[in-house]
């Protein structure tokens, strides 16, 4: 098309291809985001200025750092609550299976194979917690030989890609339900933390006036023969920002935290310092 205007290149733009023959749902998501993209450019009236502080910000958010080793895109989309829109929109069936929430961007793949009951983590300044469930589907009957995937910060609020003070799969592992469907592990209590700030992501929360913070949480992937994968989050209890984390992503998978620390209570345990207890159980659907 020649003689573009304010009035046509928005449509132009759309029908420059095969108006979706081959690629229907492309071309859906792609109509759509340039539709919306213009809108927004001739609202906010955007300036080249403006245009070139966009592409720098994208291209600084997209390399890799010591912080986020896969760059900042991922995290991107969870602090503008994007990740946890697409979460919201696609876990309206789940009937009373347990809520999905977000991935975020530090997982990662095959965390090492861990016994029943094994720690999680190294961590000495950590105080301890020993977490256990168990997986059950929709009508409560446990589900033997589940996998739970886990990962966490530690007691400092770092995972151990961030850190070079942790070892290689610190605060991850993989365990297997036993046959009534039960999981246990130890770890430590998480701490919320600071989602990494020194990139632009960072930058532009500072200039925004919001704050960096994530609630204590841990993280789950839990698969099954025969059952839908499920990725979520359980967030502690009494963290000071639940009602603000920085990603959105805080519903209502909120464990207590039982604190034990008399002298009995650590002559039963076998323990010489305190430590917490809790229990979650996970509900997975169907196929």
């Amino acid at each position: 098309m020649n003689n573009i205007t304010l009035d046509n290149i928005t449509q132009a733009v759309i029908d420059h291809g095969d108006g979706g023959k081959a690629h229907p749902r492309l071309y859906e998501i792609y109509k759509s985001l340039v539709t919306h993209l213009h809108a927004f450019v001739r609202e906010v009236n955007l300036t080249e200025q403006e245009l070139q502080l966009g592409r720098d910000f994208l291209n600084r958010a997209s390399h890799h750092t010591q912080e986020i080793p896969n760059g900042e895109i991922h995290m991107l989309t969870d602090l503008l609550g994007i990740s946890e829109l697409v979460e919201l929109l696609h876990d309206t069936d789940r009937g009373t299976a347990t809520e999905s929430n977000l991935e975020g961007p530090t997982y990662v793949s095959d965390a090492p194979e861990r016994k029943m009951g094994d720690r999680l983590g190294i961590d000495e300044d950590g105080d301890t917690l020993l977490l256990s469930g168990r997986v059950l589907d929709l009508n409560g009957q446990p589900i033997a030989n589940a996998l739970v995937d886990v990962w966490q910060p530690n007691s400092k609020g770092l995972y151990d890609i961030q850190d070079s003070n942790q070892l290689d799969g610190n605060f991850r592992g993989r365990y297997r339900t036993n046959t009534d469907g039960k999981y246990t592990f130890e770890t430590v209590v998480p701490l919320g933390y600071n989602v990494p700030a020194s990139g632009p992501c960072g930058q532009v929360l500072r200039l925004l006036g919001r704050h960096t913070w994530r609630a204590a949480h841990i993280h789950f992937k839990l698969s099954a023969p025969g059952y839908t994968p499920l990725t979520t989050q359980i967030f502690i209890d009494g963290d000071p920002h639940l009602d603000s984390d920085t990603t959105f992503s805080v519903k209502s998978a909120i464990v207590k935290l039982q604190k034990h620390e008399t002298p009995e209570e650590l002559k039963a345990a076998n323990r010489d310092k305190l430590f917490y207890t809790t229990e979650f159980d996970f509900v997975l659907s169907p196929a």
